[in-house]
């Protein structure tokens, strides 16, 4: 059940994510501004997608586990059988099952975010402006895939909310 759970909100949070107006976040527009400052250096840039694509990733398994917690807790008692003479009943799971359940979810998803944080970004672009190379987890974790991504110009455009 909590496999069923997890894997239908890992299918529907990516297609809300895309069905919804772009919102510009502080992260992000931290971002924009470090890809318009790094724009000639696609290994910048790589490093930039490669953080952007873990602190998702973090927030995603926050979000399911909390999810599937949420839904451990709200899921009731109820019969699973019964026939003559007998009948067969389920109980609620108590608080503790839930958070045993949910937090290794939570707690993988926000160790993430930690570890990918902006502050984090920002240090190792600082350090890798200034010379020094990369350290050798971060090349080790830097694929092809992070360099292929297009490097396009952020240019704020002015909207109106509709009413």
């Amino acid at each position: 059940m909590l496999f069923r759970v997890l894997c239908i909100s890992a299918l529907l949070l990516p297609g809300l994510a895309k069905a919804q107006a772009p919102i510009n976040l502080p992260s992000e527009t931290f971002k924009q501004q470090l890809r318009n400052q790094y724009m000639r250096n696609d290994t910048a840039q790589a490093i930039i997608s490669l953080y952007s694509k873990r602190q998702a990733g973090g927030v995603s398994w926050m979000v399911g586990g909390a999810l599937a917690g949420l839904r451990l807790a709200t899921s009731g008692g109820r019969e699973v059988a019964s026939g003559p003479g007998y009948s067969v009943s389920q109980d609620a799971p108590s608080a503790g099952v839930v958070l045993l359940a949910t937090l290794p979810f939570v707690g993988y998803g926000l160790g993430k975010l930690l570890h990918y944080g902006n502050a984090n970004l920002a240090a190792q672009l600082t350090a890798y402006g200034a010379g020094q190379p990369l350290p050798r987890s971060l090349r080790r974790k830097l694929k092809p895939r992070f360099f292929s991504t297009p490097i396009i110009q952020y240019t704020p455009v002015p909207a109106t909310p509709a009413k």
